[in-house]
């Protein structure tokens, strides 16, 4: 690939290598692919999407999340979404405002209410196919059971969920600029025709409703295109980080089944046997931009460049954990970037471990010995956030609850 147009004069040669974080080049494993970035050096600098600098190391990626004044989270994808992302892409007290609308839907106290409906909907889910010995795991359930809950949290039709979960999809999995645009345009027509309206009229408890009523920077409402944003953030992250770690942490029980039979035999390993999955299984791949010239451990950032922060990466450094690709439910320093850091650290957290941890205890008490269907292969790619596109799982029909 030709980079002598894109390389601005202030990378220097040695520190240019050609890495795509959304193409393996051959590797059948995702974390391999991120892997061979502790080959090189801690920084170095891509010509793809646009020329972008790449973090490698668990350190620095933390180091870079934790400093929103350096490191603008003006853009947080690569390359830049086609609208800014109200919320994740502010900065300063915008980004504090908004965060704090959302606040009272996340804390612990609201997301205990969540608890009852995300073991009864994992329930539901699994009897749908639990008979048949078998199931697509990713569409008949990772990308169902996380993206209902938020529908509830917004009060959006179920019946809408279908259509909704195929736009988040599109946001969030597609690697074409254009699939992205015509997915904006479709959640874009959906909530100003079918949530502003009603919600004006008829206002609810619901996320929507807060939005609207909501008063940031120094008083003023979020306008009609804030909202829309806001909304197309919540419903792909509703699909996002747990729809993602679901697939990965289910295909390692299938693939790994003494570490399955450990939480048969001790469920009270459950909780940090979680924390030790989403370690071993950072999902996301995320940007911010240097906010003005600096020095960074000895290579020259110009105000404006692209950094990304492949935090699939940073759970496997051998700098920052032991042994990183081991899985080891009993590792004592599980603390990871999982949710991000720093005043951006995901809000949504909390109800997130929630849904991991209600689908792994109803799993395994309904379906305790599973594994990759015979003469299948899952597929898992790289992206934005790295996920299953297809993971085929059996179990003896004897196995019954």
């Amino acid at each position: 690939m030709s980079s002598e147009n894109i390389i601005p004069s202030h990378v220097p040669k040695n520190l240019v290598h050609d890495f795509d974080f959304n193409d393996m080049q051959g590797e059948s494993d995702v974390w391999e692919h991120f892997r061979k970035l502790h080959d090189g050096p801690d920084i170095f600098y891509t010509p793809r999407h646009g020329g972008h600098w790449v973090l490698t190391r668990f350190e620095d990626m933390n180091n870079v999340l934790n400093d929103p004044e350096l490191f603008s989270s003006r853009h947080q994808t690569l390359p830049p979404m086609p609208i800014t992302l109200t919320l994740i892409e502010w900065d300063g007290h915008l980004h504090a405002d908004a965060r704090k609308v959302l606040a009272p839907f996340f804390s612990p106290k609201s997301v205990v209410n969540l608890e009852q409906t995300a073991r009864e909907l994992t329930i539901s889910l699994i009897d749908e196919f639990h008979a048949r010995g078998e199931c697509e795991f990713v569409s008949e359930f990772a990308l169902k059971m996380p993206i209902i809950i938020v529908m509830r949290l917004m009060d959006l039709p179920i019946e809408d969920t279908p259509y909704l979960m195929q736009i988040s999809d599109e946001i969030v999995r597609s690697v074409d600029p254009a699939v992205q645009v015509a997915a904006f345009q479709k959640v874009n027509d959906y909530i100003s025709q079918q949530v502003i309206p009603k919600r004006r009229a008829n206002p609810g408890k619901d996320i929507f409703s807060a939005i609207l009523n909501a008063k940031i920077d120094g008083g003023r409402h979020f306008t009609d295109d804030e909202i829309i944003s806001f909304g197309s953030v919540l419903i792909a992250a509703g699909l996002d980080t747990v729809a993602g770690m679901l697939g990965f942490i289910t295909r390692f029980l299938a693939e790994n089944p003494s570490h399955c039979q450990q939480l048969v035999d001790q469920p009270e390993l459950i909780n940090d046997a979680l924390e030790e999955l989403m370690r071993r299984f950072h999902i996301a791949n995320i940007a911010r931009i240097t906010a003005r010239d600096m020095d960074y451990k000895g290579v020259q950032l110009k105000a404006g460049d692209p950094i990304l922060i492949p935090t699939s990466a940073a759970g496997i450094d051998p700098n920052r954990f032991e042994n990183p690709f081991n899985v080891d439910f009993k590792r004592g320093d599980k603390k990871t970037l999982v949710f991000g850091r720093g005043p951006h650290q995901c809000i949504g957290a909390f109800l997130a471990r929630t849904e991991l941890r209600v689908f792994l205890k109803e799993w395994i008490h309904r379906i305790p010995n599973f594994s990759i269907k015979t003469g299948e292969t899952p597929i898992a790619v790289p992206g934005k956030a790295n996920c299953h596109r297809y993971l085929p799982l059996q179990w003896p029909t004897s196995d019954r609850v």
